[in-house]
C-alpha cells in the first residue's frame, strides 16, 4: 500500500467536518508558500510525514493535484511521461517516481539484490525476454536450451529449496535443440514463444505445455537474427537482409510476405507499431514499413556505428550507439521524429537498453557495467551497477515491477531487483 492510500484510509475513517487546525501550523503561511516548501521536500516526506501533522495541510496535500502533475511534468520531461490510471492520482505518480530513483540508488550503493544465477546454461545467453506476469524469464543460449526462470524464487528464498531438476533452483522449465544450434533470438505472444536459431530454422513452443515444441519454419540457406511474434504473424529479419512474414495459425505456418529490405547487410532489429513496421539493418539504417500496403514510407541513414542496440515502446524509440551515446525517436503516425541525443556514463558501444517511467537502463559489454539515467532537466544520473561477475551484458530485459536480466558471456543470468519487486511478490 502506497504512503497516499494510508492517508485516504486515515481521512475516510476521521471525521470529515472537522477541518479545524489543532496546531496552527497550516493558517501560518499562505498556500502558495506551502506550495513552494514543498518542492525542497521528497515526495515521498509530504506524503508519509508532513501530511500526519494536521488535517487541512493533509486535506491540502490531497487536494493540490494540479501542483503534483506540475511537479511530475518538471522533474520527468515530455515524452518521456507517463498519465496515471484512474485509480491513481499525480501525488501517487510523483511518490512512485520518487521511490524508483531512491530504490535504485539503493541497488547501486549497497550493491543489493544482485545475483548471478548460475547452472542453467553452460553457452553464453544470446537473448532474454521478461513476460507480463512481472516474474517469469525465458533465456536462449548458445548451448541450444532455453530455460524458463520463475524469478519470484528471489524474494522466496525457501522455494529455492524444493526443486533443482534444471541445475538451478531458479529454473522451472527448460526446453533443448537436439541439432545443437544456437538459439539467436526470442518473442512471444501470450503462451506460445518463438525462437530462431542457427541451422535456419524458426520454432514455435508452448509455454503451458512444458515447453512443448508445436512446429517450425524451416529457411532456405540462412537464419533469422531477429523476430517478432504479434497478432499470430511472426516477423522475422533475415541474415541476407529480407524481411519473411509467417502466419502461424495455418498447419504449415505458410510464407505470407517475402520483403527484400538491403541488398548489402542483415537484419538485426525489429519493432511493430499500429501498421507500421520498423527494421533496423546494416550498415546503420532505419526502414519503416507500412504493412498495409508494404510500402517503404522512410528511410533514414542513422551513422550509429556497425551494431545498434534498440528498444521500443510506448511510441518511443531508443537506439544505442558505439559510443555511449542513446539517441531518441518519437513515432509519430508513419513516421519517425528525432527527439534528442543523450550521453550516458558509457563511452564505449551500449549494448542492450530499456527505459520506463523516465527511467533510462543502459548497458555495455565492454565495461560489464549498468548506468540507470532519469531523463529530467537536467538528465539525472542515478546510480551504476558493476555485476560481481567475470560475464560481458549480451542481453538485457527489465520491467515495470523493478525487475531486470542481463544474459552474459559466462553463461551466467545476472539478476537485479528494486525493493518494489519483493514488495510485489514476497509471500
Amino acid at each position: 500500500m502506497s504512503g497516499t492510500d494510508e492517508i485516504d484510509d486515515q481521512l475516510s475513517s476521521e471525521n470529515q467536518g472537522d477541518r479545524t487546525c489543532q496546531c496552527g501550523l497550516f493558517h501560518l503561511l499562505p498556500p502558495e508558500i506551502w506550495l513552494n516548501l514543498f518542492g525542497y521536500m521528497s515526495a515521498e516526506f509530504i506524503a508519509e510525514n508532513l501530511s500526519l501533522v494536521c488535517k487541512p495541510l493533509r486535506q491540502f496535500i490531497l487536494s493540490s493535484q494540479s501542483y503534483w502533475k506540475y511537479r511530475y511534468e518538471r522533474q520527468v520531461r515530455a515524452p518521456y511521461r507517463s498519465i496515471p490510471n484512474r485509480n491513481r492520482t499525480w501525488l501517487d505518480v510523483c511518490h512512485q517516481l520518487g521511490r524508483v530513483g531512491h530504490e535504485w540508488k539503493q541497488c547501486a550503493e549497497q550493491h543489493q539484490n544482485i545475483l548471478s544465477i548460475s547452472g542453467a546454461h553452460i553457452g553464453p545467453i544470446t537473448d532474454t525476454i521478461l513476460l507480463e506476469d512481472g516474474y517469469t524469464c525465458i533465456t536462449g543460449s548458445r548451448d541450444s536450451s532455453i530455460c524458463c526462470f520463475d524469478l519470484r524464487r528471489l524474494v522466496r528464498p525457501e522455494e529455492t529449496k524444493t526443486s533443482d531438476m534444471f541445475g538451478s533452483p531458479y529454473v522451472v522449465k527448460r526446453a533443448e535443440d537436439s541439432q545443437l544450434r544456437w538459439i539467436w533470438s526470442l518473442s512471444h505472444e501470450k503462451h506460445i514463444l518463438s525462437s530462431t536459431s542457427s541451422n535456419s530454422e524458426i520454432r514455435l513452443w508452448d509455454m503451458n505445455a512444458e515447453m512443448r515444441e508445436i512446429s517450425r519454419i524451416k529457411l532456405q540457406a540462412t537464419f533469422a537474427m531477429t523476430h517478432r511474434l504479434q497478432n499470430s504473424l511472426l516477423y522475422a529479419g533475415i541474415y541476407n537482409g529480407h524481411l519473411h512474414v509467417y502466419d502461424t495459425r495455418t498447419n504449415d505456418n505458410s510464407l505470407v510476405r517475402n520483403e527484400r529490405v538491403t541488398p548489402r547487410g542483415y537484419i538485426h532489429a525489429l519493432e511493430s507499431q499500429d501498421d507500421y513496421i520498423l527494421v533496423i539493418h546494416k550498415p546503420s539504417t532505419l526502414c519503416i514499413y507500412d504493412r498495409r500496403t508494404w510500402q517503404k514510407v522512410e528511410n533514414v541513414p542513422l551513422n550509429l556505428g556497425e551494431r545498434v542496440s534498440s528498444y521500443y515502446k510506448d511510441s518511443l524509440l531508443f537506439l544505442g550507439d558505439n559510443e555511449g551515446h542513446v539517441h531518441v525517436f518519437n513515432w509519430k503516425q508513419d513516421h519517425c521524429e528525432f527527439v534528442e541525443k543523450i550521453r550516458t556514463e558509457h563511452n564505449c558501444p551500449i549494448t542492450a537498453l530499456h527505459h520506463s517511467r523516465g527511467i533510462l537502463q543502459t548497458c555495455t559489454a565492454s565495461t560489464k557495467t549498468l548506468a540507470i539515467d532519469q531523463l529530467s532537466t537536467p538528465i539525472t544520473h542515478v546510480g551504476r551497477i558493476v555485476a560481481d561477475t567475470f560475464d560481458q551484458h549480451l542481453c538485457m530485459a527489465a520491467n515495470d515491477y523493478g525487475l531486470t536480466v542481463i544474459g552474459g558471456s559466462d553463461n551466467n543470468l545476472i539478476s537485479v531487483h528494486r525493493d518494489e519487486f519483493r514488495r510485489w511478490y514476497a509471500l
